[in-house]
């Protein structure tokens, strides 16, 4: 029973290593969106967004995209910090 129990730890702070890089790169992704969005419809010509390659979306649909994309990926991040919890939680005891 110890080994079973001194393995799951050392599988579940590997795990919880890799899901808190993923956690901070979804939420940092999520506000870089919205700030790209907001930059890309005031003005800043650098800043591109397509649909796919080839086609250009219009300027005024920079935000609405940049909203979409960010509330995907909270939303993701939001099962990423579930499995943090579960993993931090099989740590504890």
């Amino acid at each position: 029973m110890i080994f079973k129990k001194i393995v799951q730890s050392f599988f579940c702070s590997l795990a919880l290593l890799v899901l808190s890089v993923l956690y901070v790169g979804l939420v940092l992704s999520a506000l870089l969106s919205i700030l790209a969005g907001i930059l890309r419809t005031f003005g800043l010509e650098q800043i591109k967004m397509g649909i796919w390659y080839g086609v250009e979306l219009p300027v005024i649909f920079s935000i609405p995209l940049a909203l979409l994309v960010s509330l995907l990926l909270f939303f993701c991040s939001i099962y990423v910090k579930r499995s943090i919890l579960f993993c931090f939680s099989k740590l504890r005891y």
